[in-house]
């Protein structure tokens, strides 16, 4: 399940358009943002690398999101569809450099065998949203807000000076990839040389539909730990989906 899907509308038009455009290389977009944190690129293995999204990858999203239905059946956001529009593609790619430029971080990158190659995925670690979950405190489990507020002994609430920061992390990959251990080395990566070294986050967040296995063992093979999980309403589905939430501290 993604954290960093589009959350304005976009056009839902397949119809195909003749406009070529010349767009900038991800080396040459970088040069013309000198002044943006966290874009990297980040060496994750041999294999692969982590680099901001540009707008020169937006016909390989187009591509990756067309191949079949498992991305948006894996993701929570309505605006990720299947079928996916070129239009949607430019607007995705659009929408990234848009984010990085007016918050100065990035806080999603494209998936790369080559630092300057072709995007075979996203990854990102933005603050996480603790939604329908009670704050993080040091030492303690997450817990859903319906549940009783941890007390002490003066019966007053917990001080918000034990308040963890925390990381989410979203993630999705061309089914052309899956299987071959790409994201589990990409979560842990971020996990162990990211999510405190880069942001400073002591807590980072994982969700995954509870069906959808494949994505859970990625977590857990990364080193992140179950926790509770809220079910969410999903108004593509409609319908109310359970969710498997992890966890990982980064001290």
């Amino acid at each position: 399940m993604s954290t960093v899907d589009c959350d304005e509308p976009i056009p839902t038009s397949t119809t195909p358009t003749t406009t070529t455009v010349t767009m900038p290389t991800c080396s040459e977009q970088q040069s013309q943002e000198p002044s943006i944190r966290c874009t990297g690129p980040y060496q994750v293995s041999s294999s692969f690398w982590l680099s901001p999204v540009a707008l020169s990858d937006t016909a390989e999203v187009y591509r990756i999101l067309n191949i079949d239905n498992s991305i948006h059946n894996g993701l929570h956001s309505d605006k990720m569809r299947f079928p996916f529009s070129e239009e949607a593609a430019r607007y995705f790619t659009a929408r990234h450099l848009r984010i990085r430029e007016e918050k100065g971080i990035c806080h999603a990158w494209a998936i790369r065998t080559e630092v300057e190659g072709p995007m075979i995925g996203l990854f990102a670690l933005n603050p996480f949203d603790h939604g329908d979950m009670g704050p993080c405190y040091c030492g303690k489990e997450p817990i859903a807000k319906a549940e009783p507020v941890h007390e002490i002994d003066d019966g007053k609430e917990e001080e918000e000076e034990g308040v963890l920061s925390c990381g989410g992390i979203g993630y999705w990959l061309s089914p052309e990839q899956a299987g071959k251990g790409v994201m589990t080395e990409v979560i842990k990566f971020a996990l162990t040389r990211m999510a405190r070294q880069e942001f400073g986050f002591d807590r980072v967040h994982g969700e995954a539909w509870t069906d959808n296995v494949g994505s859970r063992r990625v977590m857990e093979r990364a080193g992140m730990r179950p926790a509770v999980g809220v079910p969410v309403f999903v108004a593509k589905f409609d319908a109310v989906k359970d969710i498997a939430h992890y966890i990982y501290d980064t001290d």
